[in-house]
């Protein structure tokens, strides 16, 4: 069996605002390389939690059935990104993320697994697409916990794509 250690193989990108991807469902290379879409994996914390969830059900059974039968309705999938910040002489600088996750921004994370963080996405990656409302921002430091960070809360907007293939 064929195995991967999961260090440096996951790429996340940030594609700002809901008509930011044409087609969430196929991503288009030309909207995850467009102007504000960043390949913000660099300062991804191992802490940050993107992922489906269990979906909401029902119980529903016909007259002549022996069991219940549990029929999925509505998916969920949850998110939490945790940030390094970015300062240069004390400062943020220019490439710090504070200035993108603000509360009530709206985007699509773009997550890869397999090939290198610094690999460029390119035509057939397979990934999963989730619309996010970044809700609360916590601006760590003070805590002597490590480097100074962002933490995002993030809310699901409705649109969830679990393995689906960049397009041209």
């Amino acid at each position: 069996m064929a195995r991967i250690v999961d260090l440096g193989i996951t790429q996340y990108t940030w594609v700002p605002g809901v008509a930011g991807l044409t087609t969430p469902a196929a991503p288009k290379l030309t909207d995850l390389s467009a102007t504000g879409a960043k390949n913000i994996s660099d300062y991804v914390v191992t802490t940050t939690d993107i992922n489906p969830d269990d979906s909401d059900t029902i119980t529903e059974k016909g007259i002549t059935d022996t069991s219940n039968a549990v029929v999925p309705t509505i998916g969920n999938y949850h998110g939490t990104l945790n940030l390094f910040r970015d300062f240069t002489s004390g400062a943020p600088a220019t490439t710090d993320l504070a200035s993108v996750f603000t509360k009530g921004a709206v985007g699509w994370i773009v997550r890869r697994l397999g090939k290198p963080a610094s690999t460029a996405l390119a035509v057939a990656d397979v990934v999963e697409v989730y619309l996010f409302l970044v809700d609360k921002v916590a601006r760590t430091g003070g805590q002597a916990d490590g480097f100074l960070k962002l933490n995002c809360t993030l809310l699901q907007q409705g649109q969830y794509y679990p393995d689906v293939a960049v397009v041209a």
